[in-house]
């Protein structure tokens, strides 16, 4: 017998990252929040995917936006939909609406460049439109995740990326149809979703923790009881507990301070408001509280962050 127990930790050792992995495919993908919410026309960003307070981005997610995403430095490894890969310097992906994907893990030196482009501007009528097919056949193709392989068409979309985060108004707008225009104009390498697959989507039909995510979405800037959110899904608290942890690998409380964390870096970045504005404004009720959880989700303080932004 301790013969057999060596010889089954011995497996789950050797497919600890499989396990890890498939674990992390069979929980529901969750919605991000901060990019359904941007308050800027288009969000440009540069992260240091390496460093530990880049932590969220390993949460398994989809948005209804487009996202690009660019390597400039080291490499990234993740899954989108049902493919596990690694992705190196002067690569640029496109990740369309509700393709699930998240890092599993990056180089130290990691930078990677993120450009969403909100659904508000996607949102094209081909047939009063036609000289606009060739973008919407685009967009729907990048439901599976397209990837360049292209190190000179990287730094385009690097330079292109600077220009939309410096530029404000119908120039950032202008600036987005122009990344959207080389995008849909360029051959991707490969996808990164296979076609005979579906998308590892919540299911159409609601469930109660579908209801308890709608409702933290909606209302986690304000003081919420768990007796609210079980009311609203229609389930039991504890049986809405046991089943929203096994969904998303949150507590109810974990996921909710998750959002309001994100939500103070988008402020954050793209506000001057005041720190203890921010604060309030995300949902916290006390401002040293708020310094505290800021700090251990991304391991700086909120001034540090506003600081370190590029």
């Amino acid at each position: 017998m301790q013969r057999y127990r060596f010889f089954v930790r011995q497996i789950l050792c050797i497919f600890a990252d499989d396990f890890r992995i498939f674990a992390l495919m069979i929980k529901k993908a969750v919605r991000h929040q901060i990019v359904e919410r941007m308050t800027r026309l288009g969000d440009a960003s540069l992260h240091q995917t390496g460093d530990p307070h880049e932590g969220f981005s390993q949460t398994y997610h989809y948005h209804n936006t487009l996202e690009v995403i660019v390597i400039k430095q080291g490499w990234v490894e993740g899954i989108v939909g049902e493919i596990v890969g690694k992705i190196r310097c002067g690569t640029v992906l496109a990740i369309g609406k509700d393709l699930p994907h998240c890092v599993l893990n990056a180089s130290a030196d990691c930078k990677a460049i993120l450009v969403h482009v909100p659904s508000e501007l996607l949102k094209w009528d081909e047939s009063r439109f036609p000289e606009l097919s060739h973008g919407i056949d685009f967009l729907r193709r990048s439901r599976n995740g397209m990837v360049f392989d292209d190190a000179g068409f990287a730094d385009r979309i690097v330079r292109l990326a600077g220009k939309i985060a410096s530029a404000d108004g119908f120039m950032r707008m202008s600036l987005l149809m122009r990344m959207l225009h080389i995008l849909s104009t360029a051959s991707p390498t490969s996808t990164l979703r296979s076609e005979q697959y579906g998308q590892l989507l919540p299911n159409k039909q609601e469930t109660a923790v579908d209801r308890a995510y709608d409702y933290l979405y909606g209302h986690f800037r304000e003081q919420l009881s768990l007796a609210d959110i079980a009311a609203h899904s229609g389930q039991n608290p504890s049986a809405l507990c046991r089943a929203f942890k096994k969904s998303s690998g949150y507590t109810i409380g974990q996921f909710c301070t998750r959002l309001r964390i994100e939500y103070a870096c988008n402020l954050l970045l793209n506000t001057d408001m005041g720190i203890a504005q921010i604060a309030y404004s995300s949902g916290f009720n006390s401002y040293p509280h708020f310094c505290t959880r800021f700090k251990t989700a991304m391991q700086m303080s909120p001034t540090e962050y506003r600081k370190n932004a590029v």
